[in-house]
């Protein structure tokens, strides 16, 4: 795709295109980032040839501010991309551009992505008492009956005030399937966008830290995707635009284990509407395969804290031997994935003492909640 000025000009109003938001006042910069992660969305799946010696002219509202906060924002590009890359700002003439006719309200907003961890984050804003509205990412992959189940017990958990808002623009279908650092930050600039014309303060991501499959690489432990260091850079730049928006994280370091045990059960009975499977589209599958890494993850999660009666069915269920598969490739799928948590619970115990206290814990109950599966279920 040619990423030229008019594609990306006007590249906000699909993002936001259920979403109130005006061009008047300091929201516009606002705005722009948007602009700013929707263009490094793109700019990420384009080819090398595309990329154009790795620079983007990005046309914003307020050239000069975000030159005064080209730091930030480049620390931020360093640490969620895997390559460099050099912006250029254009600014832009807001006559050229019609605002949107939402009405807006006073809510905070949360992201909700059609999985545990939201579900999760619904019962902490009951619990809290926060008025939020939601912004959801439909998993397209999931069966449709249960993607309205979703849709039924999140509507039922807000107010008649509470405002739900799926995302349905084209790009909302790409940010789903890829799962990225940078498409989690286009996520949260959306809802920032949301937030600030609400009049509202914070937007809540509730997502578990997630571990990476190969810690070695880049000596991460967590995916950058749900990394401490990403929510801190999208705060460092909102708080250089002044705009009064903080990006909260409730969960991210917390266990799910004992997340689960305070889990009301009208919310667990939730979880098997969600799915965490990846080989589904590619298989043309009912049923999430239960032997991919992010099927194993799953259970190994929902084991630890006894809660498997909550989960969906799955195509191979916990009980499940490898040596009992009779399919040759779903038997190596299967023992890859079980070898490839050999090995990030190796690394991590190996490189524990080196770990911050809060990455000790959470890597000490990873892998006990490994162990404990494969007694239960591989032994």
């Amino acid at each position: 795709m040619d990423l030229n000025i008019e594609f990306l000009t006007k590249l906000h109003q699909e993002l936001l295109q259920d979403t109130y938001f005006d061009y008047e006042g300091e929201g516009t910069s606002c705005i722009d980032f948007v602009t700013i992660m929707g263009a490094l969305f793109y700019f990420e799946h384009q080819s090398k040839k595309a990329k154009k010696d790795n620079k983007l002219i990005i046309p914003v509202f307020h050239a000069i501010l975000w030159e005064e906060n080209r730091p930030l924002l480049e620390k931020l590009i360093a640490w969620i991309l895997d390559e460099p890359l050099h912006l250029q700002f254009q600014p832009i003439d807001t006559d050229l551009l019609s605002p949107s006719f939402l009405l807006p309200n006073q809510h905070d907003v949360t992201l909700f992505l059609d999985d545990l961890d939201s579900i999760i984050g619904v019962a902490q804003n009951a619990k809290s008492s926060t008025a939020s509205d939601y912004i959801r990412l439909v998993n397209k992959e999931n069966e449709k009956s249960k993607q309205g189940k979703l849709a039924s017990f999140l509507r039922s958990k807000g107010t008649d005030s509470t405002e739900i808002i799926t995302l349905n623009s084209a790009i909302s279908k790409k940010i789903r399937k890829q799962q990225s650092s940078v498409s989690l930050c286009l996520l949260v600039s959306i809802a920032a966008v949301k937030t600030f014309f609400n009049g509202g303060k914070y937007v809540y991501v509730y997502q578990l830290s997630k571990m990476n499959p190969d810690p070695s690489n880049g000596f991460n432990i967590w995916k950058k995707s749900m990394h401490p260091n990403t929510f801190k850079h999208l705060n460092d730049i909102y708080a250089g635009l002044d705009l009064h928006l903080q990006i909260q994280t409730p969960i991210l370091l917390k266990s799910v284990q004992s997340l689960m045990l305070d889990l009301p059960k009208e919310y667990k009975i939730q979880i098997k509407n969600t799915i965490s499977c990846v080989r589904m589209s590619r298989n043309g599958a009912i049923l999430p395969c239960g032997i991919c890494l992010s099927c194993l993850q799953r259970k190994i999660a929902l084991s630890s804290c006894n809660s498997e009666v909550y989960d969906t069915f799955y195509h191979y269920d916990y009980e499940q031997k490898i040596s009992d598969i009779e399919n040759d490739g779903d038997r190596t799928i299967f023992l890859e994935s079980i070898q490839q948590m050999e090995s990030i619970c190796a690394y991590l115990e190996n490189k524990l003492p080196m770990l911050s206290l809060e990455e000790q814990y959470i890597a000490k109950e990873f892998a006990d909640a490994y162990y404990q599966y494969m007694t239960k279920y591989q032994t």
